[in-house]
């Protein structure tokens, strides 16, 4: 949204698009941006605050709510309006589980491209290498990364992981992984696994029978992260079985379209749904973001996917993203939506 001032009390508003129109290479439009955005007091203001923040948090590593650290994130999202390149990585990455943490982390900052690879458990960093690397492989290496990975120790929303894009920051709530995982053993217990693969209900459908029946034989033999996704596309499945006719036998079969959104989750889909938050926020101006929140908001609430993919455009294209990580082909509606959010160029 540009504000230009005309006195003290009195403003004008302009769409954003009048002002800048991102795209996948991005621009950093900054001295051009500042003076149309703000006053000059404003914008003195706003740098001081800004560097503020984003040096408690970065150099003292600041665990703070994830509902406080949201305020930041908007102010700097009204403030500075700028989008960055991708990262250029190499085409095709070789993955190669790390020994130690040394290994893990020269991986995430010689390959990757991260600066501050702050996990300190190896069977977690080995995940998000391999996550991170799978997405810059799709992408040839033109990529958005984040620059900072480490654990969420506080967490108010409990949530599995979170992107905070004033300090471009993937953060792990390792506590939370742990404790969805756990939730297999019950699943397994009350539910039979006829029951629960009775119906192919998307891509990813043999993966999820053979994980599964993994965890009927032996729940031990799997990982963490795969007990993590059974239990993320067991709830999936029983969320869409409620919503068919199960007489209905041409609904139920699936023709490689996905008719509902990404059902069976993989190990990795944390990752691929987090840094997907970073390629749209990397992207995109953030007053824009916002303000396609609002204009699409009664389009995205016509489609029929998870309640959580409708619950705002961000992580409408999160939830797409994880998708198409996952080789999903969604109906026109969503791919045109999709296509209308984001500014990074993509193939869907």
């Amino acid at each position: 949204m540009k504000i230009t001032a005309t006195n003290q009390q009195v403003y004008n508003f302009q769409h954003p698009k009048t002002l800048y129109t991102p795209n996948f290479e991005g621009k950093n439009n900054f001295s051009s941006l500042t003076g149309n955005l703000l006053t000059k007091k404003n914008f003195s203001q706003a740098t001081i605050g800004t560097f503020l923040i984003t040096s408690l948090l970065k150099f003292f590593d600041v665990d703070i709510p994830d509902i406080a650290e949201k305020i930041p994130n908007i102010l700097l999202g009204l403030t500075f309006c700028i989008t960055e390149n991708p990262n250029k990585l190499d085409e095709n990455i070789e993955f190669k589980k790390a020994q130690n943490l040394k290994e893990a982390k020269d991986f995430a900052n010689e390959k990757l491209g991260i600066k501050n690879f702050k996990i300190n458990d190896l069977y977690y960093a080995n995940w998000i290498n391999e996550g991170l690397t799978n997405i810059s492989n799709k992408f040839n290496g033109n990529v958005y990364i984040p620059q900072n990975l480490k654990f969420n120790r506080i967490n108010l929303l409990h949530e599995s992981a979170s992107y905070t894009v004033i300090n471009d920051t993937i953060s792990i709530n390792k506590a939370e992984i742990e404790k969805i995982a756990g939730k297999l053993n019950s699943i397994v217990k009350k539910n039979s696994f006829e029951e629960l693969t009775k119906y192919n209900l998307g891509k990813g459908y043999e993966k999820y029978c053979e994980k599964l029946k993994k965890a009927y034989e032996n729940i031990e033999d799997l990982s963490i992260f795969e007990k993590h996704s059974l239990v993320t596309s067991t709830n999936r499945v029983k969320s869409r079985l409620k919503k068919l006719d199960l007489n209905d036998q041409q609904n139920l079969k699936y023709d490689g379209t996905n008719k509902y959104g990404n059902i069976y989750a993989d190990e990795f889909d944390i990752i691929y749904h987090e840094t997907g938050h970073c390629f749209d926020t990397k992207s995109n101006m953030l007053i824009e973001i916002f303000m396609d929140r609002i204009k699409y908001r009664k389009d995205l609430k016509k489609l029929n996917l998870p309640s959580y993919a409708l619950s705002n455009t961000q992580e409408f294209i999160a939830c797409i993203f994880s998708g198409i990580m996952q080789d999903e082909k969604y109906l026109p509606e969503v791919t045109n939506l999709f296509k209308k959010l984001i500014k990074f160029k993509i193939k869907i």
